[in-house]
């Protein structure tokens, strides 16, 4: 037996090590095959997602219908599923019939006002150089063409904002050619919605007729913890994401700011990136009002500040809560880290990610420790066995 079992490992070890071996040195076709897999199961990837959000209001909106009635109905499922739907239309349709346009005019205006302000600082610049001497011959001295450099600038920023301008156009007519693709993923969504309970004990069945009743515990708990931390994760800040648009745009109404509905779509969009997204936020609505008024948008700043600790102090801890668990020196490590490594989209996903891992790992630890009887304090290099009373 110890001979045929030992035949057996060394003949996992010996594919395991040709398989790593193989796939070391064909990289690319890996990459390749991966590609083109991903490509086609693109639409039913895009269909999870969508119906992994639209169960957030969904499941909302039929708790609402059972408790106002007293009991659940067949016909509540689809009437759920028809409102969240007609959110996320509504949504797309203030995305590209109010939100893009404004956004475009703004882009537009920007690139006309940029030549008269770049003018403008420029002769800033050189009167304070002629009212000093010795700047005016050091900087004769490295015989910089002002000229040059003035025209340098506005091409420069002309052409930034006419490139995204017409990324916005590419980035619509591209939504639009992906009809097919769209109306396969929003079938698929539909479907997962309509027979969730289903597909979640298929999923139970499955798992627990493949491995060990322990394992199997463990699994299902994971999937169940990670649904729970990602639907608050989302659903929070998308809700907080809105608000904050909201405030934005009515503080910069009532205060008389410019680029009101696009600054604020941007802000509340970039709020969906914890941390780094206010920032972002902020300095794309300064760059855009600093250009039609300094003084505005010193103003602006201060506004943002504001909003941004009314937003972090009263309205983010009732909205999102503590859904991800994790304290913010963490947050902030794991979204600087995610975006590095897969940008945008690892932003957005490092923080549950992480926060899942985090549970995990403490829960794992703190059972451990239980089984062993010990309690570890911060106040004392010293561990001690708790006391059993008899």
């Amino acid at each position: 037996m110890d001979i045929k079992k030992n035949w057996s490992n060394l003949l996992g070890l010996s594919i395991i090590v040709v398989l790593v071996y193989w796939s070391v040195n064909n990289l690319s076709s890996i990459g390749t095959f991966f590609s083109v897999l991903s490509s086609a199961f693109t639409p039913f990837i895009i269909g999870g997602a969508l119906a992994f959000i639209l169960n957030i209001p969904m499941t909302v909106i039929e708790e609402k219908l059972t408790k106002y009635t007293g009991a659940y109905r067949k016909w509540y499922r689809a009437l759920s599923i028809l409102v969240s739907f007609l959110i996320v239309v509504f949504f797309f349709y203030f995305l590209i019939f109010l939100i893009i346009p404004d956004l475009e005019q703004t882009i537009t205006s920007f690139v006309e006002v940029v030549p008269t302000a770049v003018r403008s600082l420029i002769e800033f610049a050189t009167n304070f150089i002629e009212n000093n001497q010795r700047t005016v011959d050091y900087v004769q001295s490295l015989n910089i063409d002002i000229n040059s450099l003035q025209q340098e600038a506005i091409s420069t920023i002309q052409n930034f904002a006419t490139n995204l301008i017409g990324n916005t156009l590419n980035f619509v007519m591209t939504f639009i050619d992906s009809v097919v693709t769209i109306f396969i993923a929003v079938i698929f969504a539909i479907y997962i919605l309509s027979i969730k309970e289903a597909l979640a004990r298929q999923s139970k069945k499955l798992v627990y007729g493949t491995v060990s009743l322990n394992w199997a515990n463990y699994l299902v708990n994971i999937a169940r913890k990670a649904n729970e931390i990602f639907s608050n994760f989302v659903g929070g800040q998308i809700v907080e994401a809105i608000i904050l648009g909201v405030l934005m745009y009515i503080g910069m109404s009532l205060l008389g700011f410019p680029y009101k509905l696009s600054v604020s779509a941007i802000t509340g969009a970039l709020a969906l990136i914890p941390i780094y997204g206010a920032l972002l936020g902020g300095l794309v609505g300064f760059m855009l009002i600093s250009v039609v008024s300094f003084p505005q948008a010193i103003g602006f700043i201060i506004f943002t500040v504001i909003i941004q600790q009314i937003e972090g102090n009263l309205i983010y801890p009732r909205v999102v809560g503590n859904s991800v668990g994790l304290p913010g020196i963490w947050v902030m490590m794991v979204v600087t880290v995610g975006g590095s490594l897969f940008g945008l989209v690892g932003m957005l996903v490092a923080v549950p990610t992480f926060s899942l891992f985090y549970s995990l790992v403490s829960a794992t630890i703190n059972h451990r420790l239980n089984q062993r009887n010990l309690v570890v304090e911060s106040d004392t290099n010293n561990v001690h066995k708790k006391y059993k009373s008899r």
